[in-house]
């Protein structure tokens, strides 16, 4: 797991912020799922393998529904690059927790009766999967299991009746409305839909000032990994104040260090343009160059500069 997912799983393993991605990714914004239904559960599942060997495997996030007794288990995936085998990841993951549901509940009864054994009587808890992807690429396949099965050679009515199995994936910056959101996984969301347009996050962060200036510094360490920026992280390391952080700040310091980055190869670049024109003897063509962008442009292409 690398590091970008075990940041942003211990974001959004926040029941408020939980609650609020599944209620604004599923449910349009309704608060059909409240923080204080959902209990922690260990993500840690076992799963046996095609030699019959066991071992664990670790969900992202899982939380138990709970409303007066247990009621669903609800999961999340954070995935950063596409993954076209996804349907069968999650299909595996909801089919292992089920199976460790079983195994519960035959235990309880050999407990409690002493005899093992799982009847008609005996329900599981339903189980929900979404993945969050994060990535860069558009996510456009595979959508559910049918999207990698071969039926090339399987006859249409047969097809019909094999099952599906759905994979729920929300792209940050194609399928999410960040205004369905009510907690401050609206400002990270929508950093992360703008992480590549420099421009387009100061303008969101311009007009939600109120917003960024008291972010939690769980909230602003995603958007420091996330935008891989050194600045920003060392402002937390020195501004953040009682949990807090100020991003309106923060990022306006960025902004000044990339300015002043950008500036400073910006110098050496036509510095390197002078030795080569002063190497050719074109003296002339280096006061031009000096004055004339448009001129300058052309002869660092000419120079590979």
């Amino acid at each position: 797991m690398g590091k970008k997912d075990i940041i942003l799983n211990d974001f959004i393993a926040d029941p408020h912020i939980f609650a609020d991605l599944i209620n604004g990714c599923c449910f349009h914004g309704s608060r059909v799922i409240q923080p204080e239904e959902l209990h922690p559960l260990d993500c840690a599942q076992a799963t046996k393998s095609n030699q019959g060997n066991y071992s664990k495997q670790f969900r992202d996030i899982k939380k138990l529904l709970y409303r007066n007794a247990p009621a669903a288990v609800l999961a999340v995936e954070n995935q950063e690059h596409r993954d076209f085998r996804m349907p069968v990841r999650c299909m595996r993951y909801d089919a292992d927790e089920y199976g460790r549901q079983i195994k519960a509940i035959i235990a309880d009864h050999k407990e409690r009766n002493g005899v093992a054994y799982f009847d008609e009587a005996d329900l599981l808890l339903p189980v929900f999967t979404i993945v969050v992807y994060y990535g860069s690429e558009e996510w456009q396949h595979p959508a559910c299991i049918h999207d990698i099965l071969d039926f090339s050679g399987v006859p249409t009515l047969l097809r019909q009746e094999i099952p599906d199995y759905p994979l729920r994936v929300y792209s940050v910056k194609k399928d999410m409305d960040v205004d369905l959101f009510h907690t401050e996984l609206r400002e990270v969301m929508g950093i992360l839909q703008r992480v590549d347009d420099t421009k387009a996050m100061k303008t969101f962060i311009s007009e939600n000032k109120d917003a960024f200036s008291k972010m939690t510094e769980r909230g602003f360490e995603v958007i420091v990994t996330c935008t891989n920026s050194r600045k920003l992280k060392k402002y937390k390391m020195e501004q953040s104040e009682g949990g807090v952080v100020d991003m309106c700040k923060a990022f306006d310091e960025w902004m000044e260090d990339c300015r002043d980055e950008g500036a400073k190869k910006g110098e050496s670049r036509l510095a390197l343009l002078i030795q080569k024109l002063a190497e050719e003897d074109r003296i002339p063509d280096i006061l031009r160059a000096a004055e004339d962008a448009a001129l300058r442009k052309r002869l660092y292409k000419k120079y590979g500069l």
